[in-house]
């Protein structure tokens, strides 16, 4: 039997790039949106202080369970309980499109990032496949079913509870336009075309009808095609979007 290979396990595609671009030798990094710390964990090989942030408190409970050098809270990207200037590099991968309001949650990342320290922020852009997004299809059927108040035989209606909000999608120039002019974008990474969003539809799939948990299973051929994907740039049409800032100092 294989050994499970899991975000644990791999640290590939858009978790190898944010982790590339942490500057080494920092002090204190945050990552916003760590869930439960699978991929934050790989930055205590990048700074002395290692924090995140979710939404969700099971997950912060679970990643400090598992990952006890780290330091995790609970809370939302629009209101970071920190002081301005705190950490040399902030990283929020594939968060913003979550939150109930992005400016606001960009303005904190900058706000909490020293002048002269590095903002790293990844989205998808949408690209040429961009309705291949698998949030949007996965869950968009299921809001579907909802909305078609399918009687259940013991009562209530099937998914009568369940809420879609829209994966969102950030051409270039409206991610510059979110960070302002408080930075100085530095690098711009768009990859990925297809097989990208087309196996993460897979594996959205896979876990949301056939109950299978990615965090645990061995899924390494598709893990590593998405890979392949992920580093090939392809501009506009791309699915992926990143962006490496520098915070300006004062004059």
């Amino acid at each position: 039997m294989s050994t499970p290979v899991t975000y644990r396990d791999l640290l590939i595609d858009r978790y190898r790039l944010v982790h590339d671009w942490v500057p080494d030798g920092a002090s204190r990094v945050l990552d916003v949106g760590c869930g439960n710390a699978l991929f934050t964990q790989w930055l205590r090989d990048r700074a002395g202080v290692v924090c995140g942030m979710d939404h969700n408190p099971r997950n912060c409970r679970l990643g400090q369970r598992d990952y006890p050098a780290l330091h995790l809270a609970a809370g939302a990207a629009e209101q970071l309980p920190f002081p301005d200037d705190t950490f040399d590099c902030v990283v929020c991968s594939d968060t913003i499109e979550h939150t109930d309001d992005d400016a606001a949650a960009v303005a904190e990342l900058v706000r909490v990032v020293k002048p002269g320290g590095t903002v790293v922020l990844t989205m998808p852009q949408g690209g040429l496949f961009g309705w291949l997004d698998g949030e949007n299809l996965v869950n968009g059927l299921f809001d579907l079913v909802r909305r078609l108040r399918i009687p259940k035989p013991r009562g209530g209606r099937l998914l009568e509870r369940f809420r879609f909000r829209p994966h969102r999608h950030y051409p270039e120039a409206t991610a510059r336009r979110l960070l302002g002019g408080r930075v100085e974008v530095v690098e711009v990474f768009q990859s990925g075309l297809l097989l990208y969003p087309f196996l993460y539809l897979i594996e959205k799939c896979l876990e949301s009808f056939a109950g299978i948990d990615l965090v645990r299973a061995d899924y390494r051929l598709l893990r590593r095609l998405r890979d392949w994907d992920y580093r090939r740039p392809f501009g506009h049409l791309a699915f992926n979007l990143a962006l490496r800032a520098i915070k300006r100092r004062e004059s």
